[in-house]
C-alpha cells in the first residue's frame, strides 16, 4: 500500500496526530493487500448504510404526497411538488453545498478521466439530500446516480484521511461507487459490472477483488437492514416457454430502437437546459415540464418501482390510475395507449429532472421505460396477432432490453435485472433481449452520427465546450 509523500494529511489536519502513527504501525504489522481488503469492507458497509438512508429519505418525502394521488380523478395539484423539488434541489446545490450534483455517474467518470481523485467531503452526503428532495417530490429519475457519487466520495475521503496515494484513492473510489450501485439495486455482481463497464476501474487482481468485497459488504449490509426485502418483487407466470425466444429477440429489436429515441431526446433536452443561463428559469421550466407530465401520468412519479412491480406481475391497470387518458377513454386498448404515451414521455421527464437542476440518476428510469416497452410489445402481439405472450414476463425482459440499449452496458444490465428481482430462471431470454438491443443501438450508431450514448453525452465535451462548470474535486 503506497502512502502519498505529498503532504498527506492536509485534507484532515485535525487527525494528522494519530493518523501518522497508525500508518506507521500498519506498515509494520499489516500486509498491504490485507489492509486494502479491510478498507474495501469498510467502504462497502458505509455505502450500504448510505443506500439504506437514501431509500428511507426518499420514501419519507414521497409519503407527504403519494397518499393524496387519486386513482380516478385528475390530480391538478400534482404539478406543484416537482416544481418545488427542483427549485429546492437547485438552491441546495448552488448555495449550500456549492457543487454540481446532476448526472452523478457522468460527473464521477469525468473526474476519473481527469485524474481528480480527491473528491470533496460534502459529496459524501449531499447527493443523498439533493436526491431525496428531487425524487421524493416527484422528480422522474433514479437513485443510483446520487448514491454512486456518494459512494465514490466515501471511498475517496477514507483514502484521503489515511493519506493514501492517488492510485489507491482511485481503487477506493471504484470500491465506493460500485458498492453504492450494489446497495441501491441489491445487486452485488451488477455493482461490480458497473465498475468494470462504465467506471473503468483498474483491471488488476487487488483492485477487482477489493471492488468485489466492497459490493458484497454493501449488499449484505442493506440486506440485513431491509430484512431481505427487495424493491422489486417478481413472481413469474407459468405460461412462458422457450418457443417464445424468437419473439424475445424481436422485443430486443423493439427495445433497441426505443433506446435510440430515448437517448436522442434526452441528449437534446440536456443541451437545451444547458443553454438556459439563468438557473432559476432552468429550474422552473424543468419542474413545470415534470409537473405537466405527472398530471397526465401520475404513474411516473419518482423512481416508479411500485408501478413497475405491478406491471411485471401482471397488474397492468396500475399504469393508468389517475391518468387523464383514463378519464376520457375506456376499453381494452386504453392501457396500451397509456403505455405508449408513457414510453414517449419518460425520457422527457427524466431529462427535465436531471438536467434542469434536480439530483437523480439515469439507470432506474430505463428499467421503468423497459417495463412499459415489454408490456406494450406483448399486448400488441396478443391483441393483433393472436399470440398468448405472458405480459408480465415480457415487461420484465423489456427492463433489461431498454437499459442495455440506453446505458450501453449489457453485462451490468443482465445482473442488475436478475439480482434486484431475485429471479434467475429467465437468464437466457434476458441475455438474448439485452444483447440484441445493444447490437441494434450499436448498429444505429454506425449508420448515424446523430446517436450519442446517454452516459457519454453526460461525460465529456459537446460542441467544443465542457458540459460541467462546477468542479467537484478539491
Amino acid at each position: 500500500m503506497e502512502i502519498s509523500e505529498n503532504n498527506s494529511f492536509t485534507a484532515f489536519p485535525r487527525f494528522a496526530s494519530w493518523i501518522k502513527p497508525f500508518n506507521q504501525w500498519r506498515v509494520a504489522h499489516v500486509p498491504d493487500h490485507i489492509f486494502l481488503i479491510f478498507l474495501a469492507i469498510l467502504v462497502g458497509v458505509l455505502c450500504g448504510f448510505a443506500a439504506f438512508a437514501f431509500k428511507w429519505l426518499i420514501a419519507k418525502v414521497a409519503s407527504l404526497f403519494l397518499p393524496h394521488i387519486s386513482d380516478h380523478a385528475i390530480n391538478w395539484w400534482i404539478i406543484l411538488p416537482p416544481i418545488g423539488g427542483i427549485l429546492l434541489a437547485g438552491i441546495f446545490t448552488r448555495y449550500i453545498v456549492r457543487t454540481n450534483l446532476s448526472h452523478g455517474v457522468g460527473q464521477l467518470i469525468k473526474d476519473l478521466k481527469h485524474k481528480q481523485y480527491r473528491l470533496r467531503h460534502n459529496i459524501s452526503f449531499s447527493p443523498i439530500i439533493g436526491g431525496s428532495i428531487t425524487l421524493g417530490m416527484g422528480g422522474s429519475a433514479g437513485a443510483e446516480g446520487p448514491i454512486a457519487y456518494t459512494g465514490a466520495a466515501i471511498g475517496s475521503n477514507i483514502g484521503q484521511l489515511l493519506g493514501l496515494s492517488p492510485r489507491i484513492l482511485k481503487i477506493l473510489i471504484g470500491c465506493g461507487t460500485s458498492a453504492g450501485i450494489a446497495g441501491i439495486f441489491s445487486a452485488p455482481i451488477g455493482g461490480l459490472m458497473f465498475a468494470l463497464e462504465l467506471v473503468g476501474i483498474e483491471l488488476s487482481i487487488p483492485a477487482v477483488l477489493a471492488a468485489t468485497v466492497s459490493c458484497l459488504s454493501s449488499y449484505l449490509t442493506i440486506f440485513t437492514l431491509h430484512g431481505g426485502h427487495s424493491d422489486l418483487t417478481f413472481t413469474p407466470l407459468d405460461n412462458y416457454s422457450m418457443d417464445m425466444l424468437p419473439l424475445v429477440a424481436l422485443l430486443g429489436v423493439f427495445c433497441g430502437l426505443y433506446a435510440v429515441y430515448y437517448s436522442y431526446i434526452a441528449a437534446r433536452l440536456d443541451t437545451f437546459y444547458k443553454k438556459i443561463s439563468n438557473p432559476w428559469i432552468r429550474n422552473l421550466i424543468g419542474g413545470m415540464a415534470i409537473g405537466v407530465i405527472l398530471l397526465m401520468f401520475p404513474a411516473m412519479y419518482g423512481v416508479g418501482y411500485p408501478i413497475l412491480g405491478n406491471v411485471i406481475n401482471g397488474n397492468c391497470i396500475a399504469i393508468a390510475k389517475g391518468s387523464i387518458l383514463e378519464n376520457v377513454l375506456s376499453g381494452q386498448q386504453t392501457l396500451m395507449l397509456v403505455a405508449a404515451a408513457i414510453l414517449l414521455c419518460k425520457c422527457w421527464a427524466v431529462a427535465s429532472t436531471n438536467s434542469s437542476g434536480g439530483v437523480g440518476g439515469d439507470f432506474a428510469p430505463t428499467l421503468y421505460a423497459g417495463g412499459m416497452a415489454g408490456f406494450l410489445f406483448a399486448s400488441i402481439c396478443n391483441t393483433y396477432f393472436s399470440t398468448d405472450l405472458p405480459v408480465g414476463v415480457f415487461a420484465y425482459l423489456g427492463m433489461a432490453g431498454a437499459m442495455s440499449g440506453i446505458i450501453e452496458a449489457p453485462l451490468m444490465t443482465i445482473f442488475i435485472t436478475m439480482e434486484m428481482t431475485q429471479t434467475y430462471e429467465f437468464a437466457l431470454p434476458v441475455t438474448i433481449c439485452t444483447f440484441i438491443s445493444y447490437i441494434v443501438v450499436k448498429g444505429v450508431a454506425l449508420l448515424s452520427e446523430e446517436h450519442v450514448p446517454l452516459i457519454r453525452h453526460h461525460l465529456w465535451f459537446r460542441n467544443g465546450h465542457p458540459e460541467r462548470t462546477v468542479n467537484s474535486s478539491k
